[in-house]
């Protein structure tokens, strides 16, 4: 797990500078952990009070460490370092590295709004909605992506210090829809970007069913657990 500068291997060379995200940009991680806080505390507490068979006793506790493993890879701690020849940035497993050389410019959107958002006057709980984050690409001379960081981690004002940082020129948007920014910079603007809540929405919606088929397993008598060998 790449999450500390000490980490980052000698082949990339000294490190020079350190980046993490500043604590205004943890609520959004904070937000979407809670669906897999919640189902890992119904399995435990389902562990507990009722006791269930060896057999589910077992599948609980792998959805309880499936979930926990999904809160610690949104919360987990977030690192960019820049060292003599590369930029690196931490991932679940080893580092997004990519040599200051390759890249030309740097292009950040201030705040990079979803499709649902395009060519819309948006107010109310949609314009909250579809706010937007900030993004950051750095690009090579052919316009390609070299390196990329999401900005539902990271926020605005450390993104812009990275991409000074890591390049002589940056290209700055106020504000863009990934329809634009797909039409402006082809081959940037990536799956997660242009669907920017599926994972969320994913990891959501399993939860949400497990929740629903823990309660009524919890709603039913005991009677009937024995009989389905549940407990």
């Amino acid at each position: 797990m790449a999450e500390h500068a000490h980490q980052v291997p000698d082949k990339y060379g000294a490190v020079t500078k350190i980046f993490h995200p500043r604590i205004s940009s943890y609520h959004r991680r904070l937000i979407a952990g809670v669906p897999a806080g919640m189902l890992a505390l119904a399995c435990i507490w389902f562990m507990v009070a009722k006791r269930p068979t060896p057999v589910f006793m077992v599948l609980l506790g792998l959805m309880t460490l499936g979930a926990l493993f999904a809160i610690y890879s949104t919360l987990r701690p977030q690192i960019v370092v820049k060292t003599e020849t590369h930029v690196l940035s931490g991932r679940l497993f080893g580092w997004q590295a990519a040599e200051l050389s390759e890249i030309s410019q740097t292009v950040f959107a201030e705040r990079l709004t979803p499709r649902q958002a395009a060519g819309k006057e948006l107010t109310g709980m949609a314009a909250l909605r579809y706010k937007g984050v900030p993004a950051l690409w750095a690009v090579n001379a052919k316009g390609k992506r070299a390196f990329r960081l999401d900005g539902r981690i990271w926020d605005a004002k450390t993104l812009r210090a990275i991409a000074t940082a890591i390049a002589p020129q940056t290209t700055v948007y106020r504000v863009i829809n990934v329809t634009q920014m797909n039409k402006q910079h082809p081959g940037l603007v990536t799956f997660n970007e242009l669907h920017p809540g599926w994972k969320s929405t994913t990891v959501g919606v399993i939860s949400l069913l497990f929740l629903l088929a823990l309660a009524l397993v919890a709603l039913l008598p005991e009677e009937t657990l024995h009989q389905f060998k549940i407990l």
